[in-house]
C-alpha cells in the first residue's frame, strides 16, 4: 500500500513553480512529436535528455515523462485526422476515428479521443499509486510459455476483429513475425535477413514500419479524392463539437473501466504495452457491440475503448520500470537512461532509498493528466483544419514530412527507401484484404517472441507439457483455440 509519509515528502518535492512549467513544456513537445508522422515521443525524449543533465532528478523525470504522456495522446490525433497512428498504441484508434473524420465528424472524434486518453492515463497512475507492488507480482508470473501464447492469442484476436479470413490473418501475422526478426539476434548475435545491407543489421525501425504501412497507402488513396472528409457535411471549426465529444465520452463508463483495466494489466508486460492493450480493449468492445453499433465504420465507443487502454498502459509500463527496472517500450528504455544519468537505478531499491522521489513523480504525472486535456484540446482544435486542405497539397506535403521523419530516425537514406517499400507493401495488403494490423502486431512482437522461444528451449527443452501445467499459459492456450474455433464456425456459417 501507499507509504503516506513518503507520499507527503514527494508532494513537497514537486511543490514549486517549475513543476507546472516543465509539465507544460514536456506535454507540448510530446504532442508535437506525436502528431508529426515519422516522429515519436521516444525521439522527443532522446533529444531532450541531454538538456536535463543540470536539472534536479525530480525536475528531469517530470519533464521527460510529460513528453512520454504527450506523445501517446498526440499519436491518436493523427490517427483520427489522416489515418496515420503517430504512435504504435494509436493503431486501433484509426479503426473508427478516421471513418468519423471522413464523415465530417473530426471534432467530435478528437473530443472523444482526448478525454479517453486523460481518463485512461489518470486511471493508470492511480493504480500505480495504490497497487504497484501487486501489478509487478502479476507481471513476474509471465515466463516464456505465457509470453509465447500471449503473442499467438493477440495475433488471432486481432485477425478476428479486422480480417475476414482466418487463413490470411495467420499468414500475414507470421510474415510480420519474420519481419520482426530481421537484424541481429539479441540471443545469438547472428545477423538474419539483412540481405547484406548494413542498415538492416539493427532491423527495420518500428516507426518506419508503422508509418509506412498506414500512412503511405492512405496518401496514395487521398490523391484520388478532393478532400479527406466530405466537405459538404464536415463540421466547421466549432469548439462546441469538440466539447460534445468530451461530454459523450462519459456515456461509455463501462468501456472506459474495462479499457483502463486491460491497459494497466498489459502495460506491465515487457514488449506488449500500449499496442497490444489498445487492440485487446477494442476487440472486447466490439464483441459486446449492441444492435445498431457498427465498429470500423465510425463508432464512438471504438475510440473510447482504444484510447483509454492506450494511455492506461502508461501506468503499467511505469510500474514495471520503477519496481523492476525493465523497460516496456522504447520510451521507457530512454527513461532508464535518464534515471542513470542522475545517479538513480530503477528497481526494488529505488523505493527503499528514494521513496519520496517515486511518489513525487507519480503525483506529478497525475497532475499531468489534468493539463493534458487542456493542451491536447487546444492542439487538436487547430490541427482539425487539415480536413479542409485540398489533398493535392496535403498528400505531397505529408509524404515529404514522413520522408524527413524516416531519415531523422537513424540519418540513413536507406530508411526513406524502406518507408516507401513498406508503404507499397501496405497498399497491396489492403488491396487484397490482408489485415495490416496482424502484420504490425507480429512485427512488434517478433523479436520478443524470438527471445522467449530461446528462453523456453533453454529452460524446458522440447517439453511441451509446460504450456498446460502453468495456469496462465493454459488459459491463454484455451482462449486461443476457442477463438480459432469460433472464427472457423463463423466463416462456414457465412459461406453457407
Amino acid at each position: 500500500m501507499v507509504d503516506w509519509g513518503a507520499f507527503v515528502d514527494g508532494l513537497v518535492l514537486i511543490a514549486t513553480w517549475k513543476t507546472p512549467l516543465f509539465i507544460f513544456v514536456g506535454m507540448m513537445t510530446g504532442l508535437i512529436f506525436g502528431v508529426i508522422p515519422g516522429l515519436t515521443s521516444s525521439i522527443g525524449i532522446a533529444i531532450i535528455l541531454p538538456i536535463t543533465f543540470l536539472m534536479t532528478p525530480i525536475d528531469a523525470l517530470v519533464l521527460l515523462t510529460s513528453v512520454y504522456t504527450g506523445g501517446l495522446t498526440g499519436g491518436g490525433i493523427t490517427a483520427i485526422l489522416i489515418n496515420t497512428p503517430g504512435a504504435p498504441g494509436a493503431i486501433a484508434t484509426t479503426f473508427d476515428g478516421y471513418p468519423m473524420t471522413q464523415k465530417g465528424h473530426q471534432n467530435q472524434a478528437l473530443g472523444l479521443q482526448i478525454t479517453s486518453s486523460v481518463v485512461g492515463g489518470f486511471s493508470g497512475y492511480i493504480f500505480l499509486l495504490f497497487f504497484i507492488h501487486t501489478m509487478v507480482r502479476f507481471a513476474l508470473q509471465f515466463g516464456p510459455s505465457e509470453m509465447i501464447f500471449l503473442t499467438i492469442f493477440v495475433l488471432i484476436v486481432i485477425g478476428a476483429i479486422r480480417g475476414r479470413s482466418i487463413a490470411r490473418t495467420l499468414y500475414i501475422g507470421l510474415f510480420g513475425l519474420l519481419a520482426g526478426t530481421i537484424g541481429t539476434s539479441e540471443v545469438t548475435g547472428i545477423v538474419r535477413g539483412s540481405m547484406g545491407l548494413d542498415g538492416l543489421e539493427d532491423g527495420i525501425p518500428r516507426v518506419i514500419c508503422i508509418v509506412g504501412l498506414f500512412a503511405v497507402p492512405e496518401m496514395l488513396n487521398l490523391i484520388t479524392r478532393g478532400f479527406i472528409a466530405d466537405i459538404a457535411v464536415a463540421e466547421a471549426q466549432d469548439v462546441k463539437k469538440l466539447f460534445e465529444g468530451v461530454k459523450s465520452t462519459f456515456k461509455y463508463i463501462k468501456t472506459m473501466i474495462r479499457g483502463a483495466l486491460i491497459g494497466i494489466t498489459i502495460g506491465t508486460l515487457p514488449a506488449a504495452g500500449s499496442t497490444v492493450s489498445c487492440l485487446l480493449s477494442y476487440s472486447q468492445a466490439k464483441r459486446g457491440a449492441k444492435p445498431g453499433q457498427h465498429f470500423g465504420e465510425g463508432e464512438p465507443e471504438g475510440i473510447v475503448a482504444a484510447e483509454t487502454a492506450n494511455n492506461a498502459s502508461e501506468g503499467g509500463a511505469m510500474a514495471i520500470l520503477l519496481a523492476l527496472g525493465i523497460p516496456g517500450s522504447g520510451s521507457t528504455a530512454i527513461l532508464i537512461a535518464a534515471f542513470t544519468l542522475h545517479g538513480l537505478v530503477p528497481g526494488p531499491r529505488l523505493f527503499k532509498d528514494n521513496a519520496a522521489l517515486v511518489y513525487g513523480l507519480i503525483s506529478a504525472n497525475l497532475f499531468q493528466m489534468i493539463l493534458l486535456g487542456v493542451a491536447a484540446l487546444f492542439v487538436a482544435f487547430y490541427l482539425a483544419r487539415v480536413v479542409f486542405i485540398p489533398t493535392r497539397i496535403l498528400a505531397p506535403a505529408l509524404m515529404a514530412v514522413m520522408a524527413m521523419g524516416a531519415y531523422s530516425v537513424r540519418n540513413l537514406f536507406l530508411d526513406i527507401y524502406l518507408l516507401f517499400f513498406v508503404g507499397i507493401l501496405g497498399w497491396f495488403l489492403r488491396r487484397y484484404d490482408f489485415p495490416t494490423t496482424s502484420f504490425i502486431i507480429g512485427y512488434i512482437l517478433g523479436k520478443n517472441l524470438d527471445m522467449e522461444v530461446y528462453r523456453y528451449a533453454s529452460l524446458f527443452g522440447t517439453d511441451l507439457s509446460v504450456f498446460i501445467e502453468r495456469p496462465i499459459s493454459a488459459v491463454l492456450m484455451i482462449m486461443t483455440f476457442l477463438t480459432i474455433g469460433f472464427q472457423i464456425y463463423r466463416y462456414r456459417k457465412e459461406k453457407a
